[in-house]
């Protein structure tokens, strides 16, 4: 039973991940808590945590996840990290790893609130919070006071803390993806994630240049604060219409055709795809890095370059690259 009245829209709604729809509270849930930057297998493994838990302890209660509407860093720091997913990404991937529904709620309307209220007014009056799973390093409250243990305490029921998922020696965390793809490691950004780290958006006009070399290209931007990987061509595979295409993606700049203040761009060349991608959807998914940016003599030691590029990835076999731990959480998507 909750023991507060529901809060009212904007503070907390709830999202039916089946739907896509706002749907009112489930009167019984069991949520998994954090900020779920990326989902990576880190905040995987805590959903197949929670989702273990309602099995076993609470069969009528619904799944779900407990997060805020904005990134908390968002709000609390200056100069906050790039996001490693849409808001429209995490509610994709949080139904794939087994929620059922998403509780959101806004940051900075509750940030001042103590441990003993968010777990009081939140959890387990609007939220109907009957047992709840975090990570080991999870905070809440003002000034993060509340910690995993004190969720314990104040939530009066099964509370399950998961300890770090390892890569190595060190946590899988959003960190560690964003410092990979910064650093041009898209093979270690797959691992920690469990898919490979990923881009859509409208294929827009530019300069047409591919197209003049004989290699047109789709140009997307990045999504707004999205995490931009470092300048460079990659290997790629490119999703439209419902297909996957093998790809050759230069991000950044044009050396040999642009200024140095060009904004970022995300440019590929589709691998045996002819038909028009203009207003398409693309979905860019980073396989491997080829090479940095280089500025050439000419055009035609452009077009030498983009067929080699071309040629390697028409070789690439990702067995090795973070894709094959991809393939594992997503069969259907990279089989």
């Amino acid at each position: 039973m909750r023991n507060e009245p529901t809060l009212q829209t904007p503070i907390l709604s709830c999202v039916s991940l089946a739907t896509g729809q706002t749907v009112p509270v489930p009167r019984e849930t069991v949520l998994c808590l954090g900020n779920f930057d990326g989902v990576h297998r880190g905040h995987r493994a805590l959903i197949a945590e929670a989702a273990a838990l309602r099995n076993r302890c609470f069969p009528t209660a619904v799944c779900g996840v407990f997060c805020f509407r904005e990134l908390s860093a968002d709000v609390l720091l200056p100069d906050p990290p790039a996001h490693l997913t849409t808001p429209e990404e995490r509610m994709e991937l949080f139904a794939e790893a087994g929620a059922e529904v998403v509780l959101l709620a806004d940051f900075a309307s509750i940030r001042s609130w103590s441990p003993e209220d968010f777990v009081r007014r939140v959890l387990r009056g609007a939220c109907g919070c009957v047992g709840a799973v975090c990570g080991f390093n999870y905070r809440f409250g003002n000034g993060a006071a509340g910690t995993a243990e004190t969720l314990r305490e104040l939530l009066g029921a099964p509370v399950t803390v998961c300890p770090a998922v390892m890569d190595g020696e060190e946590p899988v965390s959003s960190t560690r993806v964003r410092a990979a793809l910064a650093e041009g490691r898209p093979r270690d950004a797959a691992r920690l994630l469990g898919r490979p780290y990923a881009v859509s958006g409208e294929v827009r006009h530019g300069k047409e240049l591919g197209r003049k070399l004989g290699f047109p290209t789709a140009n997307l931007n990045f999504p707004p604060r999205a995490v931009i990987p470092r300048f460079g061509v990659y290997i790629t595979d490119c999703t439209v219409d419902g297909s996957v295409y093998r790809g050759v993606t230069n991000v950044g700049v044009h050396p040999t055709v642009d200024s140095p203040e060009t904004p970022a761009n995300c440019e590929t060349y589709l691998l045996g795809y002819g038909g028009d991608l203009y207003g398409k959807t693309v979905r860019v998914a980073f396989l491997n890095f080829l090479r940095p940016e280089r500025s050439f003599p000419s055009e035609s030691a452009l077009r030498e370059q983009i067929a080699a590029d071309a040629a390697r990835a028409a070789e690439f076999h990702p067995t090795d690259s973070g894709v094959a731990a991809a393939r594992a959480v997503f069969p259907e998507k990279y089989s």
